[in-house]
């Protein structure tokens, strides 16, 4: 995968550049520099919609298959209930069956 360069623009050319920045995050998104390091990335709305979303997919689809590995390794039955505490223990998020249900029928 190839890294591009986004344009940079300091944080002090805000003012006096704003709707330059606007109309240039719908082509791309630009890096805000404090201090010539990078602080910010500036994304115009729908497409910081649409990485929300694939991002909730990706997450879903992860969640699913940890699951699914976790079920068919186990050596006993092993409830679904169980199988969600076991997976928020391991990684803080909870997921409740019906999310679980919701992530299946997305794959």
């Amino acid at each position: 995968m190839m890294v591009r360069a986004l344009p940079i623009l300091p944080i002090s050319d805000l003012r006096t550049k704003a709707r330059e920045l606007l109309a240039r995050v719908k082509e791309e998104p630009v890096v805000i520099t404090q201090r010539s390091r990078p602080e910010a990335v500036v994304v115009d709305y729908e497409s910081y919609n649409e990485m929300v979303a694939r991002l909730e997919v990706l997450e879903d689809t992860r969640d699913a298959l940890i699951i699914e590995r976790v079920l068919a390794t186990a050596g006993e039955f092993y409830s679904v209930e169980e199988a969600l505490a076991d997976y928020e223990q391991s990684t803080g998020v909870k997921i409740s069956p019906e999310d679980l249900m919701r992530g299946a029928e997305s794959v």
